[in-house]
């Protein structure tokens, strides 16, 4: 299907259902910063509305031909209690944008090859959301990235291959919940920084990258424990300007099996 404007769902308690891969949106058109209307930044846009179900759909950017810094896969606008689910999105700016949304659940989604955006998953001003098993690869920027956004869970995604920056980001992101996540051959694993606190980042595997976990820029009393940070360039665990945090349980190994110090 060639999408020539945004489709805006109309109304909560909405279902819009494909067929998984068999079912693919194309984009037509640039969007713009717009919340609503036939430019809104989600090929599939949600503004204002509960309720409602985005599932098993292929949205492809286009990128090659429509590249506007605000082309999006689907958005979500003051939006809360949403399920997007088993969506694969590609060549987007950034494939799922949530701002000032919250009590969604971002769950099975795959998320490759996104770029010159925000990239892959991106929450902002958003609280109370489940990301849960994603596949967030090979993207320009960024896996996951919460910025201004509080008490979330992320767990069980895949987030490799993003080499520009980092599998994982939180920015200015306080008591979120990172779990079980799989960070492989990215800039930074996991990435927390500008005063992200009260996080806890507990048995994620982050290998290959270039350091497993940061801690920066005056993040304070986090938990990082239980994770695995094996055979990464430079350091399995790097704190910098960051003070009170428990950093406990976790290997840390180069790959001539060495530990790491950090």
């Amino acid at each position: 299907y060639n999408i020539t404007a945004s489709i805006n769902i109309p109304k909560n308690n909405v279902s819009l259902r494909g067929s998984g891969n068999a079912t693919i949106l194309k984009r037509m058109y640039n969007s713009t910063s717009e919340a609503s209307g036939s430019t809104a930044r989600g090929l599939i846009t949600l503004n204002k509305k509960s309720g409602c179900k985005i599932q098993d759909l292929q949205i492809d950017g286009n990128r090659s031909r429509y590249y506007a810094f605000y082309n999006c896969g689907i958005c979500l606008y003051s939006s809360n209690n949403n399920t997007i689910t088993g969506n694969t999105c590609v060549t987007n700016s950034s494939g799922i944008y949530l701002y000032s949304s919250s009590d969604n659940t971002i769950t099975g989604n795959i998320c490759n090859n996104n770029n010159n955006g925000y990239d892959s998953i991106f929450l902002e001003s958003s609280s109370n959301n489940m990301i849960t098993g994603n596949i967030c690869n090979n993207n320009y920027n960024y896996g996951i990235y919460l910025y201004l956004s509080s008490n979330n869970t992320i767990t069980g995604n895949t987030c490799n291959n993003n080499v520009q920056y980092f599998g994982i980001l939180l920015e200015s992101s306080s008591n979120n919940t990172v779990t079980g996540n799989t960070c492989t051959n990215n800039a930074s694993g996991i990435y927390i920084h500008s005063s992200s606190n009260n996080n806890t980042i507990t048995g994620n595997t982050c290998t290959n990258n270039g350091t497993g976990i940061d801690l920066v820029s005056y993040s304070k009393n986090n938990a990082v424990t239980g994770n695995i940070c094996n055979n990464n360039r430079y350091y399995g665990i790097w704190l910098s300007r960051s003070n009170n945090n428990t950093v406990t349980g976790n290997t840390c190994i180069r790959g001539t099996g060495t530990p790491e110090d950090y």
